[in-house]
């Protein structure tokens, strides 16, 4: 059920035992010449609706779901028209106050949906959890930091790690969104790859002078269709979450959530 249709003596009527809230929080961000700013929202705001239906067959809990937050931490794309990028010292309390607002409502456990593998914004997510599970009685998952840097992003030697609006977002958007995708720009793209993605600098000033990295032009609807289960790993992590059963973020999102959690939020 989504929120936004609730008043509030039905959100106070929850069972916190039985229920798990969805909250979809990600940045508009440039997606290359050929695909819409919103990208990572569609795909937060699928993986919600796939993942509430997932959840409410396969377990006994309630599904709940956000409305979409259209914030977070984008740096590397921060110089194009469209990303709108949040600093971490705005983004971290940001988070902090959304889950302690769901926690005072009656929420005992919440799923974040962050399809956006910017390393800053994973880890001021996860300092957030941190932040708010030692204060308050909610249990907080965040799947996708795990989940998206686990991924062989270049399996084959020589081959363009498709990073950012590349195959897979594309096959994504032409499956979900077709009538936004410009097919003819992205058939005219040529892959993109460039060295030392986490260091400082934004992916332009690297070379990703289109916005992009990978090859769009490979991309297919088909291959979309395939890909469109995987958004329901948040309701994988949520099932998880009542096992206590972590997924846990790698160390490079580690070490930065550990440097978040040394703020005052």
């Amino acid at each position: 059920m989504e929120i936004i249709t609730m008043s509030w003596p039905s959100l106070g009527s929850i069972d916190p035992e039985k229920s798990l809230l969805f909250l979809p929080i990600v940045p508009l961000e440039e997606h290359g010449p050929h695909l819409p700013i919103g990208v990572d929202c569609h795909c937060a705001v699928e993986g919600c609706r796939r993942s509430a239906v997932k959840l409410e067959g396969q377990s006994s809990l309630r599904p709940y779901v956000f409305p979409l937050i259209p914030l977070g931490v984008a740096r590397e794309t921060a110089d194009f028209p469209g990303t709108l990028s949040l600093t971490e010292q705005v983004f971290f309390p940001l988070v902090v106050e959304l889950l302690s607002s769901v926690s005072r409502w009656g929420f005992r456990y919440a799923v974040v949906v962050s399809p956006h593998g910017s390393p800053a914004h994973l880890a001021a997510i996860h300092a957030a959890i941190a932040a708010v599970e030692k204060n308050h009685p909610l249990r907080v998952a965040e799947p996708f930091a795990h989940w998206f840097f686990h991924l062989p992003h270049d399996p084959a030697p020589n081959a363009i790690p498709d990073i950012h609006a590349g195959r897979v977002e594309t096959s994504l958007m032409l499956a979900l969104h077709p009538e936004q995708v410009d097919r003819e720009a992205a058939r005219q793209l040529s892959p993109v790859a460039i060295d030392n993605l986490h260091s400082s600098g934004t992916w332009r000033e690297k070379g990703a002078s289109g916005g992009y990295l990978g090859n769009p032009a490979a991309a297919s609807a088909e291959e979309g269709q395939r890909l469109l289960p995987g958004l329901e790993i948040w309701a994988d992590a949520a099932m998880d979450l009542l096992k206590g059963v972590a997924w846990p973020p790698p160390p490079l999102i580690q070490g930065l959530t550990n440097k978040f959690l040394r703020m005052d939020p």
